[in-house]
């Protein structure tokens, strides 16, 4: 399925989501193959950490990705989650556009066979999101899967067909979504449990499907109002919030203060709803950790 590119985009942005549509693609065809062949579930996944896990097909991905990048823009820099052919969780040089990849968001759902998962491709220039690809193969209910994708000066689009956030303006009529990170046994931390409890009264439904990547995508879309989250990296957030900001969106943190991209939070919103929601949500220095 070819998809089409935003309107009215310069030469250099047209090439860059070009390619990001096609390694998309290649490594989210390539990842649903992996399950194929291996009955739909991954059974020997490594640990990163007490949950967080890594496959040999987010690796293959990563690969994938990487090398199509370097083929076409020698002179970008990447940021990729896994480390396999650059440094792990950090770019590789400096240069005005970075190449921010989560090969496979979701992980735990992928092993686990649950259809939750996405091949995240974001791109900062001069260090902020620009543009976005968000890839989930089993997504979608039709051939090809769903892709989300766009450029914040050209708006956002859903497998060709624009999409903009929500118009929702009061929270009890308000589908939130939200996550809990991997490290929340760990002291000091804020498990979310308490934000979660507080909101869950407030709203008409929460949503936990365990993808940040598909959760930002679909903000963008206006299938949720808004989304919170703790203790993310960039390469889990970069192609959502430049797909949020391009559909017409609002980003901010959860009162650290800190740059949602880089932080330790993102308070995704229609633009409607964050002074609502602020009183209910505490960040990562708001909450007596449990």
């Amino acid at each position: 399925m070819s998809l089409p590119l935003p309107p009215d985009l310069d030469p250099e942005a047209q090439d860059i989501l070009s390619l990001l549509l096609r390694l998309g693609r290649e490594s989210g065809e390539g990842l649903r193959s992996f399950l194929e062949a291996r009955g739909s579930t991954d059974e020997h996944p490594d640990f990163k950490g007490r949950r967080e896990l890594v496959t040999d097909a987010d690796r293959e991905s990563e690969r994938l990705l990487v090398r199509g990048i370097r083929e076409a823009f020698p002179e970008h820099a990447i940021l990729a989650e896994e480390g396999v052919e650059t440094p792990a969780g950090r770019a590789d040089r400096e240069a005005r556009f970075c190449w921010v990849l989560d090969p496979l968001d979701g992980t735990t759902n992928f092993v686990h066979g649950h259809p939750h998962w996405s091949v995240s491709i974001g791109v900062l220039r001069d260090g902020r999101p620009w543009i976005g690809g968000i890839y989930a193969p089993m997504l979608g209910g039709r051939e090809g899967g769903t892709f989300w994708y766009g450029c914040v000066e050209g708006g956002a689009f859903c497998n060709g067909e624009p999409m903009r956030v929500s118009r929702t303006a009061c929270l009890r009529e308000a589908v939130v979504s939200t996550g809990f990170s991997y490290n929340r046994n760990e002291k000091g931390v804020n498990n979310n449990l308490g934000n979660f409890g507080r909101m869950l009264m407030e709203v008409r439904g929460i949503r936990r499907c365990g993808s940040a990547a598909i959760d930002l995508a679909l903000c963008a879309q206006g299938v949720y109002d808004a989304f919170w989250e703790m203790y993310l990296q960039p390469y889990d957030v970069a192609a959502g919030m430049a797909l949020v900001h391009a559909a017409g969106g609002w980003v901010s943190d959860l009162g650290s203060g800190e740059d949602p991209l880089f932080g330790s939070e993102i308070f995704v919103t229609n633009g409607l709803l964050q002074e609502e929601m602020r009183p209910l949500l505490k960040g990562i220095r708001g909450e007596d950790p449990s």
